[in-house]
């Protein structure tokens, strides 16, 4: 409740905002000399004018976030090229209904913020049920309001006037299509009494609302921190960051909801695994084990895979393979314990996860595995338009592996063995991110669909490194929802 409260701060006073533009957004408050201003104070951003000489012009140009952003940052990052004004310069030339579209959806996101506030914070949600069945009709209909004029506004901006064009395009794509994926699945799963499923489903479409105030704060955050670079190039890294950060919250928010649920009387009994599932994981499990040893000891990062030399810019290449440079032996050893990794995770999940080798070997290559990723994410340094992302794949992907082993290794000396399970997903997912990442590159290479513009700028590099993070997360996300550990409470 202590982190809820300033979290729930936050989020009402996003909302603020968000209903600032969208109001600025209508038709009728359309104003033709706002172009002529943005042209203006984009300038001075890019001379770095002190914020005082511009806030009057900033004032009317750009909504209120935008200016706040500016204020923390500077007006380099928060109004100058290759940032925000690209988008704000867009919208003051749609037309009426796109213009009315696009403040409905910022209205609707705003209003699903707040409701969510009410929908999950277990007190309100069991000791108010008639309050929370009717906010619930509320944001499950703003919920898909909000969303088709998402894809109606994707649709009439098409790739060339989203923000960074292509890869911002399909992200903001997937966003729409899964929480109209989710709320559907939401719905069904509460027609069938599965609460635990209708609560995870639900809360999977709240995080798909954060993913909008955790950009922005991210903007601000890495501004300050990066403030000689542009908006753009920091958004490179914020692509990856902000959908592995908002599903590690609502991770956080369900497992909330869920302890405040009484533990059931009778014991959980699960039934074993299907032989299809097993066998599907460990082909996964071999050809993620044999990817990282070919791509840590045979050809060394992914400057080695034609795959990833037609997707990914060749600066980033460069960059990627400095950090092997002299270095085989301890290349090839971090190919070892990230495939010592993968087997021994694997071999947990699906064949005797009491295995105290097995669980000991886990530990130790996955804590190793996560330290090393964390030097070359260090090493790799900040995002860029060269290098993309920066060190931000391997900083993420270390974290959250060495992270999630350290959770589930302090669950095991608790002797919470379904915690631990639940904690073990997610770090053998992340063992997993290393062969996600080039496998990313295979596939946008066979498909094929990436402009070539857009490849020059690494966006293929991007979409493959966050959904090499994504989909581990997502992993964990999901399987929490029926895991053993939520089976054992009456959620209700």
């Amino acid at each position: 409740m202590l982190l809820w409260l300033p979290f729930c701060v936050m989020l009402a006073f996003y909302s603020l905002l968000v209903w600032d533009a969208g109001y600025r957004q209508l038709p009728i408050n359309a104003d033709p000399a706002e172009a002529r201003l943005l042209d203006k104070v984009e300038a001075a951003g890019n001379r770095g004018a002190p914020y005082r000489d511009v806030a009057g012009d900033a004032m009317r140009a750009y909504p209120l976030w935008n200016n706040l952003t500016a204020m923390v940052t500077g007006t380099r990052f928060g109004f100058g090229s290759n940032g925000n004004t690209d988008p704000v310069r867009y919208y003051s030339t749609m037309t009426p209904v796109q213009k009315s579209v696009l403040s409905v959806h910022m209205v609707l996101g705003g209003l699903l913020l707040i409701l969510g506030i009410f929908q999950f914070t277990p007190g309100l949600r069991k000791r108010h049920r008639k309050a929370h069945r009717a906010i619930g009709g509320v944001y499950i209909l703003s919920c898909y309001t909000m969303a088709f004029a998402a894809m109606y506004h994707l649709v009439h901006t098409g790739i060339a006037n989203t923000y960074q064009g292509f890869a911002f395009h399909i992200q903001l794509w997937f966003l729409a299509a899964s929480t109209v994926l989710a709320q559907t699945l939401a719905i069904i799963f509460l027609k069938r009494r599965n609460i635990a499923l209708h609560l995870g489903f639900q809360i999977y479409t709240f995080m798909a609302f954060l993913n909008a105030p955790i950009q922005r704060l991210d903007w601000a955050v890495l501004g300050m921190v990066y403030p000689h670079l542009t908006q753009g190039e920091v958004n490179n890294l914020v692509n990856i960051l902000t959908f592995w950060q908002c599903l590690l919250i609502g991770y956080a928010v369900f497992a909330w909801n869920r302890a405040s649920c009484p533990v059931r009387r009778e014991p959980v009994v699960l039934a074993p695994q299907p032989i299809a599932f097993k066998v599907l994981v460990a082909l996964a499990a071999g050809a993620a084990a044999a990817t990282s040893l070919a791509m840590y000891m045979s050809q060394p990062g992914l400057g080695g895979w034609s795959a990833a030399r037609a997707i990914a810019p060749a600066s980033t290449l460069a960059a990627d393979a400095m950090l092997y440079a002299g270095k085989p032996l301890q290349t090839a050893a971090f190919g070892l314990i990230l495939c010592a990794a993968i087997l021994s995770g694997v071999w947990l999940m699906i064949r005797n996860e009491h295995s105290r080798r097995a669980r000991q070997l886990f530990y130790a290559s996955a804590i190793a595995a996560g330290l090393q990723q964390l030097v070359w994410g260090w090493q790799l340094g900040e995002p860029s338009m060269a290098v993309t992302a920066g060190g931000g794949f391997y900083s993420v992907s270390g974290l959250s592996l060495a992270g999630f082993a350290l959770l589930a290794l302090h669950f095991q000396l608790r002797g919470n063995e379904r915690l631990w399970r639940e904690a073990m997903v997610f770090a053998v997912s992340f063992a997993f991110a290393p062969a996600l990442l080039l496998w990313g590159h295979v596939l946008w290479q066979a498909l094929d669909v990436i402009p070539a513009y857009y490849v020059a700028r690494g966006h293929g590099y991007v979409l493959a490194a966050g959904a090499a993070i994504l989909t581990p997360t997502f992993t964990g996300f999901v399987r929490m929802m029926s895991s053993r550990e939520t089976r054992s409470r009456l959620i209700s």
